[in-house]
């Protein structure tokens, strides 16, 4: 039986640089404020990027998060269409989890819809279709057209509906109840479907579920969505697996007597090409393990590993990413170079196979943009930056895995920066202080156990960020 203490995360608005290639800096480097993050500058110009920039302008969005959110909506289908491919034929869904934050009143809804219509629409035309052929045949068996998303549920009722959808999920929505049915009291569900693995749910009244799961989620909410994200992920690896934003909001700065449309061409070409995905989920729905995949060439894996080489050096304790939220996001940054690289290319019409190098060299930029801005963001946000007595902490609680005040006391009391401190008698009351200053951050967690008894054996400290 434990009990968890952990508060929550600052909300900050900042912006973040253009990283197209750096060199690795040192890793006790401050992070500098004020520069543009700019995913779109790494995607080839197609159709896609030029929609996706159109929308941004129609909507008065950022356009970082308006590519977040078309990707997301993308994938949403296209997981149930296609997957891709690790070296060793192991397949990976398409599903991507993404959470752009900006606050009310900024045409979030309207982006979300300019993505989800051609889908909308293909579930529209298969709702017609399926009424047309019941009238007309009394015999006709087959099941209604399931929707694609789902906008609010809680966890049990979205587990049980996928014995409807084969184990398919997606989420989507614009406004704050979507967080949630993310963060709901089991996050196993959101887990397991980010990477096709198995479920198994047993439900006292309702039909359990046993399969692979596959999902998608697309939550465009308010601020501080992230910092909910963050705090209900607790060292699960639920953040991880979301692509967050929280880019400065365009409210102030719109001129309403300008209006703008996304361009007709780019319009009906992204419609097109995702009604047709839509189409393909409903018609020929099949098993995870059984949809055609795309692959990834030598040489684009090659350039993964090498992307993997210069993020290692982050990931030791005392580094950029030792962080056990940043460790997680920047230890595995495959699964989303994989993820967008076949979504991108999906939108630029390139039949399953071999994708081209160009759609994973612009995946592996952005990627390596978005570590470094989320680095930054947590920063601003008060989950790192931490001082050098919080630094001692983190090293120390990091290398014993859990520990107590006491232990942390007798071994850090004579250790520098705290040997300085003066008097020495201040030295107890200022490291309980730094601790408690860990835990109001997120990055440390302090639990209580008890034995079978109901009598506490101690609370230990333990990170969680």
């Amino acid at each position: 039986m434990d009990t968890l203490k952990s508060a929550g995360l600052g909300d900050t608005v900042i912006t973040f640089p253009n990283a197209a290639k750096r060199t690795t800096k040192p890793l006790e480097a401050e992070p500098e404020s004020g520069y543009p993050l700019d995913l779109m500058q790494h995607i080839p110009d197609c159709n896609f990027k030029t929609y996706v920039q159109d929308v941004a302008k129609m909507c008065w969005l950022p356009v970082n998060s308006v590519l977040l959110v078309g990707l997301g909506v993308v994938s949403s289908v296209a997981c149930r269409a296609y997957a891709v491919q690790y070296p060793n034929g192991e397949l990976l869904p398409l599903g991507e989890y993404v959470a752009p934050c900006n606050p009310s009143a900024t045409s979030k809804s309207r982006c979300l819809k300019a993505f989800q219509h051609p889908i909308q629409q293909a579930i529209k035309e298969a709702v017609k279709a399926w009424k047309k052929e019941k009238e007309q045949n009394e015999e006709f068996a087959e099941p209604f057209p399931q929707g694609f998303f789902v906008t609010n549920s809680s966890t049990a009722a979205l587990d049980e509906k996928l014995n409807d959808t084969q184990g398919y999920f997606a989420l989507a929505s614009a406004e704050q109840g979507l967080v949630n049915t993310i963060t709901g009291a089991s996050n196993d569900l959101m887990l397991l479907g980010f990477n096709g693995d198995y479920h198994h749910s047993m439900r006292a009244s309702r039909n359990g579920y046993h399969g692979l799961v596959v999902g998608a989620v697309t939550c465009f909410a308010q601020e501080g969505a992230i910092n909910t994200i963050l705090q209900r992920s607790e060292g699960s690896g639920f953040a991880e697996r979301f692509l967050m934003l929280n880019e400065a909001t365009l409210l102030g700065t719109r001129d309403h007597h300008k209006k703008f449309y996304p361009q007709e061409y780019v319009q009906n070409t992204y419609n097109r090409i995702v009604h047709d995905l839509a189409n393909t989920a409903l018609q020929q729905p099949l098993d995870f393990d059984e949809l055609p995949s795309y692959r990834i060439s030598n040489k684009a894996w090659w350039l993964i590993e090498e992307f993997r080489k210069e993020i290692e050096p982050h990931l030791g304790d005392g580094g950029k990413y030792s962080t056990l939220t940043l460790r997680s996001m920047a230890g595995k940054p495959d699964m989303h170079i994989m993820k967008i690289a076949t979504l991108l290319a999906l939108l630029d019409e390139h039949k399953v196979g071999i994708i081209p190098d160009q759609w994973v060299i612009a995946a592996i930029n952005m990627m390596r943009d978005y570590l470094e801005y989320m680095y930054r963001l947590m920063v601003m946000m008060g989950a790192m930056g931490t001082t050098a007595y919080e630094d001692s902490l983190i090293e120390y609680i990091g290398k014993r895995g859990t520990c107590t005040r006491r232990q942390i006391r007798q071994a850090k009391y004579q250790a520098k920066p705290w040997a300085e401190i003066t008097p020495k008698s201040a030295v107890g009351q200022q490291m309980y202080a730094a601790i408690d200053g860990l835990i109001s951050k997120g990055i440390v967690a302090e639990t209580e156990s008890f034995d079978s008894k109901g009598n506490s054996t101690g609370r230990l400290l333990r990170l969680i960020a």
